[in-house]
């Protein structure tokens, strides 16, 4: 089996977790990306943010939240995506760079077949501890 590490951020406003689509693709996914050679998880997690999202987290906020695994969207079977999730505040503007067409924020009634496996096992975890509508 192997396995895409990736990191990611769960950034939750107002009962609605943000979102990001990237150009040309139709499905949504949580910010975030892989890591660098010699990049430890709060490093690859904000060079990602400042990347994808235009803004710097604020490395004293930074809380794990979970881990989740799934097979890894549009990767030959067996290949599987391991998502380490933190949660950050951040000072900047939230601004969607060249590589991503649309920021959204959602709730738990967003379409499923417009999310991630991942992305729907984190609204669905999200929902249960009741922190999105």
């Amino acid at each position: 089996m192997s396995y895409i590490d990736k990191l990611a951020l769960i950034l939750v406003r107002n009962g609605r977790q943000l979102v990001a689509r990237s150009r040309g693709k139709t499905v949504f996914f949580t910010p975030g990306g892989k890591r660098e050679p010699g990049e430890s998880d709060e490093e690859a997690l904000c060079r990602e943010c400042k990347e994808e999202l235009t803004v710097d987290l604020i490395k004293s906020s930074i809380a794990s939240y979970g881990v989740f695994e799934a097979q890894a969207f549009g990767k030959p079977e067996g290949t599987k995506v391991r998502m380490t999730c933190y949660t950050a505040d951040y000072s900047g503007t939230l601004t969607p760079n060249e590589e991503v067409e649309e920021l959204l924020w959602i709730d738990s009634n967003f379409a499923r077949d417009k999310l991630s496996v991942t992305g729907l096992m984190i609204l669905d975890d999200l929902k249960e501890k009741k922190l999105i509508e």
